[in-house]
């Protein structure tokens, strides 16, 4: 599989605070382990390396059986996209994840592995460095008022999302990147995986 070479920079739109990153302009990069390629929506603080980050997120594939990374002292958690998976977490057994299931948590030091049921699966992987940051994920279909000091919003389909009284569509995993509260106003035609990162 050829990693997805990067196209173009990611829109930055005129509205304050809100950051468009497109799908077209992520970047691929093998996994930590070599076992698969993974395409980067951000990095937090942005150029920080695989020791030094704040936050990150990305969507990978998982394309055959295998073990995930080790990451220490990192938080971790992901979202099945697309097709099913059997996930074992340390000794408890594996257990069958279907798309539409809430986020998958578990420590960057345990013993993880996946298998696709049928076909390679799209997943959405999030990772906070313990001590630093602190994520929450969850699926929603309306604004919400957040204390976070950033939220990242992912579209599954593509959606229509205005804020300050400007449109932005969004292609189907492109993601919005807020800094600094909820913009009031904001609305989508669609639900969005939101991202709350506290720090």
């Amino acid at each position: 599989m050829r990693p997805r070479q990067r196209s173009r920079p990611a829109r930055h739109h005129r509205v304050t605070g809100v950051l468009h990153l497109a799908s077209r302009a992520y970047i691929a990069r093998p996994w930590r382990n070599g076992g698969g390629i993974t395409h980067d929506i951000v990095t937090v603080p942005a150029g920080a390396g695989e020791d030094d980050f704040w936050w990150r997120a990305s969507i990978a594939t998982i394309a055959a059986a295998g073990p995930f990374s080790f990451w220490p002292q990192v938080d971790r958690a992901f979202l099945l996209l697309r097709r099913e998976l059997l996930l074992t977490i340390g000794d408890s057994g594996e257990q069958r994840i279907s798309p539409g299931a809430r986020a998958i948590r578990f420590a960057g030091e345990a013993a993880v592995a996946a298998r696709p049921v049928e076909g390679p699966c799209t997943v959405f992987n999030l990772m906070a460095r313990r001590g630093r940051s602190r994520i929450a994920v969850d699926c929603w279909t309306t604004a919400r008022p957040s204390t976070a000091a950033q939220c990242l919003l992912l579209a599954e389909q593509p959606t229509t999302v205005r804020v300050h009284g400007d449109a932005i569509a969004l292609a189907q995993q492109d993601a919005l990147l807020l800094t600094g509260g909820i913009p009031a106003g904001l609305t989508f035609d669609r639900p969005l995986i939101a991202v709350e990162i506290f720090v």
